[in-house]
């Protein structure tokens, strides 16, 4: 239902980004869920000479942990690859960082190792 509701809320050029954004979600849920079913099984293949007595619940809120984290994940790589990092038309594939757009000169600071010690008029303890 939230998902029609998504759906219908985008305009028409959205509705591919949206359809993409709950196809990962859903698929990130999905691979949680099932990576979290890796996880439980493993961990009573190593410990199956000891005697664990958990309550079913235990075990299905451990699996239950991982969908949403699953889902998460999948929404980001969604927008990673939907985001633009680099403007099509720009050929400068050396970019310093932010052009921050300071007319203001680079001031290194001083090195601490050429500073004069500095003394305390107290006595040292000891």
């Amino acid at each position: 239902m939230l998902f029609k509701m998504i759906l219908d809320g985008a305009k028409d050029e959205e509705r591919a980004i949206a359809r993409g954004f709950l196809k990962h979600i859903v698929a990130g849920i999905a691979a949680g869920l099932a990576f979290g079913g890796l996880v439980l099984v493993c961990l009573f293949i190593v410990f199956a000479k000891l005697e664990l007595q958990v309550p079913l619940i235990f075990l299905v809120a451990a699996l239950l942990q991982f969908g949403p984290i699953g889902g998460l994940i999948g929404a980001a790589i969604h927008l990673s690859r939907i985001s633009e990092r680099t403007s099509p038309d720009s050929d400068d594939e050396e970019d310093d960082g932010p052009g921050g757009g300071t007319k203001s000169p680079v001031v290194f600071a001083p090195d601490p190792s050429k500073r004069a010690p500095q003394f305390s008029a107290a006595p040292s303890p000891g």
